[in-house]
């Protein structure tokens, strides 16, 4: 029997079905390209706003924050790092800084990679 705890932790990562159920949406023909743009839809939400990640801000000694946060976008319990990511994409420059910030791990960067831009089969 599992616990309260554990089934809670698993309850957190609901989207990682969703992103599965939207890439092989490609491959079974029964799936309608509606539902595939739902699931891409959802999954994308899902990466930026709830995926339990890395805080990945920066601190004042210049090291990357390695506080939990929902998503790439919103940042952790700390005040000044709530919000940082979206700041950067507003600053001039900050794409850059975004890219690395979004790729100073494999945590931050597969789930990325997952929301990149999908093309069509054939």
């Amino acid at each position: 029997m599992a616990s309260k705890k554990n089934t809670k932790s698993l309850a957190r990562y609901w989207g990682l079905a969703v992103i599965l159920f939207a890439l092989f949406g490609w491959f079974l023909p029964e799936v309608g390209p509606m539902w595939i743009a739902v699931a891409s839809v959802v999954s994308v939400l899902y990466i930026c706003f709830q995926m339990p990640l890395p805080c990945g801000a920066w601190n004042r000694d210049r090291t990357r924050c390695r506080n939990n946060s929902s998503g790439l976008l919103p940042g952790c319990r700390i005040e000044q790092h709530r919000w940082q990511t979206a700041k950067l994409m507003l600053a001039s420059g900050g794409w850059e800084e975004l890219r690395a910030k979004t790729l100073a791990s494999w945590k931050r960067a597969l789930p990325a990679v997952a929301a990149g831009p999908r093309s069509s089969p054939g």
